[in-house]
């Protein structure tokens, strides 16, 4: 049952992407048994060569708008009205054996039906009534022409009059009111399942969503653990075979002490390295750093916020994870000024590249964040400092406004220098 709706999908899919190609299609089936015979009839009627074509004519003209129904559903259908208003103002055609009957009588007038059909079930609501006017208006105009079937030669049959009158009226109007019908239920199904569509695509964006963010906390879970454990581990075998080392200096260990130390040292600072890439969302992109802080500030300005950058002392490189929470500091320091300071605030920027390390300093002249009980952006800025070891101080100004303090080393402070 599954693999059939599927194949149903599938099939409904390529028709919707190939709509004129498929009309064509159809309009091809439909001339074979509709528009053969019609001509068929044109062809062994004695009537006037003239009224003969103008029949023609209209009979081309509703096969033809077959082909452009569901692209221009408005347009054919407009058309095709046009050319059965023609046809049924023809005079009757006259039949070799001696019958009279009307234009609008060949089976290619059956077209209609199916571009009504398509215009109910294409149109929205209103668009959509003025079709069934029309097509009602139609009806009337047929009833007249064919109200009393001795005025064009034909006969009611065995019938009486009235019931021949009866049936056509009641005929011609449930047949148009049941394609006009079935077109809105058409369309009614088409939204329902489109809408169905709209809730699967948001609920596949929602699962991915949180299998993102799954992945993105158990990064940073794993992050943290590396960090506690690792990390610490690490700064033990550097500081203990640092101790060996300066304990004699000239033994002949000093040196494998030394090269312990220096092997030590250069693991932990391409393990906090790796970590800020970890801890970094998709874990493959490029990192911002430093060297994009003018971007970040001319995103802050179009915010409205005025912000002025002082730097002071020599810009020295930074470890590409140093590099990252400098740029993560500024750009979560400057976002909490717009959040918490408004739009219109000003913000003072520092950078100093001091011998001990880069301080970074954010004052603005508006509110902050709360300090106690730290929201998740302090958390997560103490929490990416630490890994570097840095600190972080923010509080109230003397008066109105709000300072973020941020200390960086150069270096990760647990690591003693192999100068010492």
């Amino acid at each position: 049952m599954r693999e059939s709706r599927s194949a149903g999908a599938a099939v409904d899919s390529l028709l919707n992407r190939h709509q004129v190609s498929a009309d064509a299609v159809l309009a091809v089936l439909l001339v074979l048994p509709l528009g053969l015979v019609s001509l068929g009839l044109l062809q062994a009627s004695d009537s006037p060569l003239p009224l003969r074509l103008l029949a023609g004519l209209g009979l081309l003209v509703l096969h033809g708008c077959v082909v452009p129904r569901r692209l221009r559903p408005l347009a054919a259908y407009g058309l095709a009205a046009a050319a059965m208003l023609l046809l049924v103002a023809l005079p009757p055609l006259h039949d070799p054996g001696g019958a009279y009957y009307p234009a609008v009588l060949l089976p290619s007038t059956l077209v209609f039906g199916l571009l009504l059909y398509t215009a109910s079930g294409r149109l929205d609501l209103l668009p959509g009534l003025v079709c069934l006017a029309v097509a009602l208006a139609g009806v009337g105009l047929l009833l007249a022409r064919l109200w009393n079937p001795a005025s064009w030669g034909g006969s009611s049959g065995s019938y009486e009059l009235v019931a021949w009158r009866i049936g056509l009226s009641v005929g011609l109007v449930a047949v148009a009111a049941c394609l006009w019908s079935l077109g809105r239920l058409s369309r009614m199904r088409a939204l329902f399942l489109s809408e169905l569509r709209a809730k699967a695509e948001r609920a596949e964006a929602d699962r991915a969503r949180e299998r993102n963010e799954a992945a993105r906390a158990e990064r940073d879970r794993i992050s943290r653990e590396m960090h506690d454990v690792v990390s610490h581990s690490l700064a033990v075998m550097v500081s203990q075979a640092e101790g060996g080392r300066l304990s004699d200096p000239d033994a002949p260990r000093a040196d494998v002490f030394a090269t312990i130390a220096g092997v030590g040292r250069e693991a932990l600072r391409d393990m906090r390295g790796l970590l800020g890439v970890l801890r970094a969302d998709g874990g493959t992109a490029p990192q911002p750093g430093l060297g994009d802080l003018s971007d970040l500030l001319d995103q802050v300005r179009d915010t409205g916020v005025r912000v002025a950058v002082q730097e002071i002392g020599d810009a020295r490189p930074l470890r590409p994870a140093a590099d990252l929470t400098a740029y993560r500091v500024i750009q979560e320091g400057l976002t909490n000024v717009i959040k918490h300071a408004g739009a219109t605030a000003a913000a003072d920027l520092t950078l100093a590249w001091r011998p001990d390390g880069l301080h970074i300093t954010i004052t603005n002249d508006g509110d902050g964040p709360p300090v106690e009980g730290a929201g998740a952006g302090l958390t997560g800025m103490r929490e990416r400092l630490s890994m570097v070891g840095g600190t972080l101080e923010a509080g109230r100004r003397p008066g109105a406004g709000f300072v973020l303090s941020a200390t960086m080393p150069y270096e990760p402070r647990s690591l003693p220098s192999s100068g010492s």
